[in-house]
C-alpha cells in the first residue's frame, strides 16, 4: 500500500467526562444525604413546582428563619456544583468528540489517496518532491495531486480544530468563572439553558429564583403580566435587572420541561400549556406586529446581540412546545402572526402574495431554538412545504428574507420524524387544501387544482423538487434533513422507529424515482449554461444522504426481480425468503425504481464511491466468510451480483445522460471505484464505513487485489475501447471470477503451510514466486481464464475447493445477469431516453 509523508496532530485535554460525571454523582449524593431522600432526589428536585418543605424529609419548621436558610443555601450550592459539574463534562466530550471526528476524517481521507495511487506507486511513499511532476494523464501527475489534496485536507481540519481549541477554552474560563460566582441568576439561566436543571432551583429556593406570586402557580395572570413586562425588556423601556432573569429563568425552565416531554423523560402538565397559550397570545396583541414583530422589536430597543439571542431561542423553544399537539397543543393554538409568516404566500390558497418579512421574522425566532426542541406535526410540515413552494418558485429574486433564513427555518422543520414520514409517503394533505369534492365518484381537490396541483402527491412533488434542485449555499444539508433520519432510525432504531423509517424509505424511493420527477432530479438547470446537470452535482448532500439511504438497505436493492414496479415495505417477510431480515422487515423496491435511484446517487462522486463501498463491502465479507467456512447462503452470493450489475446499469445510464459516455465518464467510473475501494481498504482493521462489518487478513488481500483489478474490470464503458488500450479495461466474466476465487483459495493454502509455493505451476505464479492474486497477474501469457480455472481445478485445489470456487462463481454470474432483459441498462442515449428517462427535458 502506497503513503504518503504528511501526518497531523491535535492537542488534546487530560480531563475524562466519565471522571467528572463520577463528582456530580458524588455531589449529588451529598446534596440528598442534606435533604434526607437518596432515592427521590432528582425526581423531587426537577418535579412540578413546589415548597422546599415538600422536599425535604427532615423536619426543619422549628427552626429559625436564617437556620432554614442555611439548608437551602447548602442544597443549593449542592445542587449548583452537581450541575456545573455535569456541564463541564459535556463541553469536555464535545471537546473530544470533536476532536475525534476531525481526526477520523484525517485518517479517511489518507486511506482514500493511499488506496488512489495508481499501480506503479502502489508501494512508494509519495513526499514533497516525489514522485515530479509529468504528463497531463501520468500517474506522476496523479500522486501529486492526491499528494496536494491531502495538504489541503490537512490544512482545513487543523483550521477547524484551531475554532474547537478556541471554544472549549472558552468553555474553561467559563466553568471556571461559574464556580467562583456561584449561583447567580445568569448562571443557573446557563444551566436550563444547556438542559441541566430546571425546576430545582425555584424549589429550592423560590424568593431567590423568582417572585411568582399566588402560591408559586403557573397561571393565566402571571402569564399576562410576564408579557407585559418582557416586552418592556425587548423593547428598551426597561434596563436588564435581576428580574428579567428571574422572568427568563421561568420561561425557559418551562420549555425545558417541554423538550423533556418530547423525548419521553416526562409529561407535560396541562397549566403548563396553558400558560403558553395565554402567555403568546398577550404577546400577539401587545406588539402591532404580533409575535412575528417581536425581533425587529429587541433591534429597536438596541438589545444586545448574545440577550437577543438568548431571548429568541427561548421564545422560539415556546412556540415549538406550542405547536405540538403531543403535549396538548397544535398548529392553530400558534399567534396568528406565526402561522401568517410559516404560510406566507407559498403555501396561501390562489396565492396572495409574499414579501418575506414574516420568514425573515420567524427564522429569527427559530433559528436560536434548542436543536433537541421539535415543532410540532402541523408546524413541521406547514414550514417543509413552504419552504420548498419558495424554492420551487420564481420570486426567489427580491425577496426580503435570506438563504440562510429558509436553511434555519428547515434545520428546523425536519427535526419531527414523523411529519417527515408523512411528506414522503404522501400522506400529507395541508389543511388549507384539504377540502375535497365527489366528481364522478372520484375524490377532487378544487383548492388543489385552483393552485396547479391535480392530488396533494402532485404539491409534495413539486415541494420535493423544489427541495432538492433549487442550488443552496450549504449543499443541500438542510434539505436532506427531511429523509436523513432514515439511515439511522433503520440500522439503530427502535421496531417502531425502523418500522417509519422503512415505510419512508419505501415513499421516498418510489417518489424520487417517478419518471416526471426523476427527470426533473437528473436535469436540474445549469446556471453557469451549457447541458442540464444532476442534482447530485448542485446539491451534493442529498446524495450523500441518499447514498446513506441506499446502504441502510443494500439487503434488500439486492433482492430478486420484482413485476411490480414502486415501492413497499413489509414487517412480516419470510426470514427463509429473505434471510437477512429475521425480523420481517423487508424494503422491496422495483427493479427501475432502483437502478434510478442509484443513478441520482451517482450525481456526487463521494456519494458513489460511498455506496460503490456499500456493495463492494458487502461482498467482501460474503466471500471471506465463504472461504473461511468453506460453505455459503446461493441467494447471499446472487444478491452480490444483482448489485453489481445494478451498480453498473445505474452508472452507465449516469455516464449516458450526463455524458453521452466517453473518455471522460470512463475516468469519472475509475475515480468513484478506487474511492469506493479505498473506504473498504482503509477500514479493514476496524468496522467499513457503509460496509457494517469487518474484513480479516485475507479479506485485506482479496481488496488489495480488486483495488486495482475491480475497479477496470467491471467497466462497461464500450465506446472507448478503441481510445484506451485493452488491458485497462477487461470485462467482467464468470471465468474471471472463478480463477480470482480460485487464486485466493491458492494463496490461503501457502500462507497455512499446506502447500509450497515452488510445487505450483508457474503460469500462476508472479515474478518472486509468490502466487498471484487475480486474473489480472497471469493474463500476460494470453490464455484465457477458463484455461486457468481449468489448470488450477486439475493440478492444485482439491475437489471440496474446486467446487467452492465454482459453485460461488456461478451463483455470482446468475445474479448477475438477473437482470437481462429488462431494459435497466443504456448503451446509447436513445435507450436512455427511452427506457431510463423517458421524460428527461433535454
Amino acid at each position: 500500500m502506497a503513503s504518503f509523508d504528511l501526518s497531523l496532530t491535535l492537542r488534546t485535554t487530560d480531563a475524562i467526562p466519565a471522571l467528572i460525571r463520577a463528582r456530580t454523582t458524588d455531589f449529588e449524593e451529598l446534596d440528598a444525604r442534606v435533604l434526607g431522600d437518596s432515592e427521590n432526589l432528582q425526581a423531587s428536585l426537577d418535579g412540578a413546582a413546589g415548597q422546599f418543605t415538600s422536599i425535604l424529609a427532615w423536619d426543619i419548621s422549628t427552626l429559625a428563619a436564617e437556620d432554614q436558610q442555611l439548608w437551602v443555601d447548602a442544597a443549593v450550592a449542592l445542587t449548583y456544583a452537581a450541575d456545573v459539574s455535569d456541564m463541564w463534562a459535556d463541553y469536555v466530550e464535545e471537546f473530544r468528540d470533536g476532536r475525534e471526528e476531525l481526526l477520523e476524517e484525517w485518517h479517511s481521507a489518507v486511506t482514500d489517496r493511499e488506496g488512489r495511487v495508481p499501480g506503479e506507486y502502489a508501494s512508494s511513499h509519495i513526499t514533497l518532491t516525489f514522485p515530479e511532476r509529468k504528463g497531463f494523464w501520468s500517474d506522476e501527475n496523479t500522486c501529486r495531486d492526491l499528494y496536494d489534496e491531502l495538504v489541503e485536507k490537512r490544512t482545513s481540519i487543523q483550521g477547524r480544530f484551531d475554532t474547537l481549541w478556541t471554544i472549549y477554552q472558552e468553555h474553561v474560563e467559563e466553568i471556571g468563572d461559574m464556580l467562583e460566582e456561584g449561583a447567580t441568576k445568569v448562571n443557573v439561566q446557563k444551566l436550563i439553558d444547556g438542559g441541566h436543571a430546571n425546576w430545582a432551583y425555584y424549589n429550592l429556593d423560590p424568593n431567590h429564583y423568582t417572585m411568582l406570586v399566588d402560591g408559586r402557580e403557573l397561571t393565566e395572570e402571571n402569564a399576562q403580566e410576564w408579557a407585559g413586562e418582557l416586552s418592556e425588556y425587548w423593547s428598551g423601556d426597561k434596563p436588564i435587572d435581576d428580574r428579567y432573569h428571574e422572568l427568563m429563568i421561568m420561561l425557559g425552565m418551562i420549555t425545558t420541561n417541554a423538550m423533556q416531554a418530547q423525548q419521553g423523560g416526562t409529561g407535560y402538565r396541562e397549566e403548563e400549556m396553558d400558560f403558553l397559550k395565554t402567555f403568546y397570545a398577550e404577546l400577539e396583541e401587545g406588539n402591532h406586529n404580533g409575535v412575528i414583530g417581536i425581533p425587529d422589536q429587541m433591534e429597536l430597543g438596541q438589545f444586545s446581540q448574545d440577550n437577543r439571542e438568548h431571548a429568541l431561542g427561548i421564545l422560539g423553544d415556546g412556540l415549538l412546545a406550542l405547536s405540538d399537539h403531543r403535549l396538548g397543543g397544535g398548529y392553530y393554538d400558534l399567534p396568528e402572526s406565526v402561522q401568517f409568516a410559516a404560510e406566507e404566500g407559498f403555501l396561501m390558497a390562489s396565492g396572495g402574495g409574499a414579501s418575506g418579512y414574516g420568514t425573515n421574522s420567524l427564522a429569527e425566532l427559530l433559528r436560536y431554538t434548542s436543536d433537541d426542541m421539535e415543532a410540532g406535526y402541523g408546524l413541521s410540515n406547514t414550514l417543509t412545504m413552504s419552504m420548498g413552494m419558495f424554492a420551487a418558485s420564481d420570486a426567489v429574486e427580491g425577496m426580503n428574507h435570506s438563504e440562510d433564513d429558509i436553511t434555519a427555518l428547515l434545520d428546523v422543520s425536519t427535526r419531527n420524524r414523523d411529519a417527515n414520514h408523512d411528506l414522503l409517503t404522501g400522506e400529507y394533505v395541508h389543511p388549507l387544501f384539504a377540502d375535497t369534492e365527489k366528481v364522478d365518484g372520484e375524490t377532487t381537490y378544487p383548492t388543489l387544482e385552483a393552485n396547479g396541483f391535480d392530488t396533494p402527491q402532485g404539491m409534495i412533488d413539486h415541494v420535493l423538487e423544489g427541495l432538492f434542485t433549487y442550488d443552496w449555499n450549504d449543499d443541500g444539508e438542510s434539505a436532506s434533513g427531511l429523509f436523513d433520519w432514515i439511515a439511522e432510525d433503520t440500522m439503530n432504531g427502535t421496531p417502531e422507529e425502523q418500522e417509519r423509517a422503512g415505510h419512508a424509505a419505501a415513499g421516498f424511493i418510489e417518489t424520487v424515482t417517478r419518471p416526471e420527477l426523476f427527470a426533473a432530479f437528473t436535469g436540474v438547470e445549469n446556471t453557469d449554461g451549457g447541458a442540464d446537470i444532476p442534482m447530485g452535482e448542485v446539491n451534493p448532500d442529498v446524495a450523500l444522504s441518499m447514498a446513506e439511504v441506499f446502504h441502510a438497505y443494500v439487503d434488500d436493492f439486492g433482492v430478486g426481480t420484482q413485476e411490480s414496479e414502486g415501492a413497499q415495505f413489509h414487517t412480516d417477510a419470510s426470514p427463509n425468503q429473505f434471510a437477512f431480515a429475521p425480523d420481517g422487515n423487508v424494503l422491496l423496491v422495483g427493479d427501475m425504481n432502483r437502478v434510478r435511484f442509484m443513478e441520482l446517487v451517482m450525481g456526487d462522486t463521494e456519494a458513489a464511491s460511498n455506496m460503490y463501498a456499500s456493495i463492494e463491502g458487502r461482498n467482501a465479507i460474503v466471500l471471506n466468510d465463504a472461504l473461511e467456512n468453506g460453505e455459503f447462503s446461493e441467494e447471499t452470493v446472487r444478491s452480490g451480483g444483482r448489485l453489481t450489475n445494478l451498480f453498473e446499469s445505474a452508472f452507465d445510464n449516469y455516464a449516458t445522460g450526463r455524458y453521452g459516455l466517453g473518455e471522460e465518464a470512463y475516468q469519472q467510473e475509475i475515480d468513484i471505484k478506487k474511492r469506493g475501494w479505498g473506504v473498504v481498504i482503509g477500514s479493514v482493521a476496524g468496522p467499513i464505513p457503509y460496509a457494517g462489518g469487518l474484513v480479516g487478513d485475507g479479506g485485506k488481500e482479496i481488496a488489495n487485489h480488486l483495488i486495482e483489478s475491480n475497479a477496470d474490470i467491471y467497466s462497461s464503458l464500450s465506446d472507448v475501447e478503441g481510445e484506451v488500450s485493452g488491458e485497462d479495461i477487461p470485462q467482467y466474466s464468470r471465468d474471471v471470477l472463478h480463477l480470482d476465487i480460485q487464486l485466493q483459495l491458492v494463496n490461503d493454502m501457502v500462507e497455512r503451510g499446506e502447500i509450497d509455493p515452488s510445487s505450483l505451476p508457474e503460469e500462476i505464479l508472479r515474478e518472486d514466486g509468490s502466487v498471484a492474486r487475480s486474473y489480472e497477474e497471469v493474463d500476460a501469457r494470453g490464455s484465457s481464464p477458463s484455461s486457468f480455472n481449468e489448470l488450477v481445478a486439475d493440478e492444485v485445489l482439491d475437489g471440496d475447493s474446486e467446487k467452492l470456487a465454482r459453485e460461488y462463481a456461478e451463483q455470482f454470474d446468475d445474479g448477475n445477469s438477473s437482470f437481462a432483459g429488462g431494459n435497466l441498462r443504456a448503451d446509447d442515449t436513445t435507450e436512455y431516453d427511452t427506457h431510463i428517462n423517458p421524460e428527461r427535458r433535454n
